[in-house]
């Protein structure tokens, strides 16, 4: 059999592919990355600039940037440039209206440690009080150990995309057929493997850069914490969120809730403590949503309101379990029972968030790659 005019096509692909995606994802990156380079050079120079001038046009430059049409027209790897554009606004956010004084005495190398990271993130460390600052672990190299991390993280990455590739293509095929729109079920299943897109995702790309760092820093696995903490076994909705990633919960914090907080009780200082917590944690929710209405823009060139809705229900869930808990600190829970509620709410909720997302798949925007679909469409062809 001649295979020749596969091989074309592939080779054809692949050029496209290097044109239309990956060169200008490239150009993209190195984009956004300007200002975070200049400021690692400058930064002992801030204190000349307002802070508020500094930051607002550095985070104008960051979130306009993806709406270009050039980077906006590349299909998946938008988002992704949206994303990669949130972290560094959030984290310039943080450098220069947060930890200024801190920021402003920082070497290049201490801001590149600050921005890639994790273990930063997760323990909210100053970089002064870090014991060791290093990109490049300076310990022993010990081969059986990086071969054991190589293998176990191959073996995660090829679980997460297989199992990512299988979600997508069985969401694809549910939501094309009539039972989609007539059974509440069917939409609270489709809904539930939305939010496993997400998490195999994230997971996937989590792994790799994981994979990345054992393999060219030297750094063991065990200074690479796990992105998240197995979300699906959650109880109730604040145990969800503690679950999920917190790459921006310390930035969040110190921008929006505790502003939040302090605004309320310096202006209505006999407020109960419950009502600051609620309306903090809705700004933080309604902040959250917004975000990923940025990134529904940026894929589909509109606003839809429902990532909105999405996260301030969710609000409302964490800000009431928050209530109940204060008013009745000894009632017991079982916790079958919070996973099964917590599941169903989920189930319902997470439509919001599916919604814009449902044309996409319906598209087979996400089939290019897949090779579920390939092995199936091949077998259908056969017989």
């Amino acid at each position: 059999m001649d295979y020749s005019h596969y091989l074309n096509d592939f080779i054809f692909f692949i050029i496209n592919d290097i044109k239309y995606i990956f060169l200008p994802t490239g150009l993209a990156s190195l984009a956004l990355y300007i200002p975070i380079f200049l400021l690692s050079i400058f930064n002992r120079s801030i204190f000349k600039i307002s802070k508020w001038i500094l930051t607002s046009s550095i985070v104008l430059y960051l979130l306009l940037l993806p709406t270009y049409s050039f980077i906006r027209s590349v299909p998946v790897f938008n988002a992704c440039i949206a994303g990669l554009a949130i972290y560094y606004a959030q984290k310039v956010c943080e450098w220069i209206l947060i930890r200024r004084n801190e920021f402003s005495q920082w070497s290049f190398f201490d801001i590149q440690h600050e921005l890639f990271y994790y273990r930063v993130y997760i323990q909210a460390v100053p970089i002064k009080k870090l014991k060791k600052k290093e990109i490049f672990f300076s310990g022993p190299i010990q081969f059986d150990q990086h071969l054991y991390s190589l293998i176990y993280l191959s073996r995660n990455i090829i679980k997460y995309y297989l199992l990512l590739d299988l979600t997508i293509f069985l969401i694809n095929e549910v939501v094309r057929t009539e039972f989609y729109e007539k059974y509440l079920s069917i939409q609270m299943f489709v809904n539930l493997l939305s939010g496993c897109i997400v998490y195999f995702y994230l997971s996937m790309n989590y792994e790799m850069f994981r994979h990345s760092l054992c393999l060219l820093f030297n750094r063991p696995l065990a200074l690479i914490p796990d992105l998240f903490h197995k979300p699906y076994l959650a109880v109730s909705p604040i145990d969800f969120w503690s679950r999920w990633h917190q790459i921006f919960k310390n930035t969040w914090l110190e921008l929006i809730f505790k502003p939040t907080s302090t605004f309320i009780r310096y202006h209505f200082p006999h407020l109960p403590k419950s009502i600051i917590y609620g309306i903090s944690s809705m700004c933080v929710f309604l902040f959250s949503g917004l975000i990923h209405e940025y990134f529904v823009y940026i894929t589909f060139n509109k606003f839809s309101g429902d990532q909105i809705k999405f996260f301030l229900y969710q609000g409302f869930a964490v800000v009431i379990e928050h209530a109940f808990k204060q008013q009745f600190p000894h009632l017991y829970i079982w916790k079958p029972f919070g996973f099964i509620l917590t599941f169903v709410f989920n189930g319902i909720i997470a439509s919001y968030f599916l919604q814009p997302w449902i044309p996409f798949f319906q598209r087979k925007h996400a089939f290019k790659y897949s090779l579920i679909n390939l092995v199936i469409r091949n077998i259908l062809n056969k017989y």
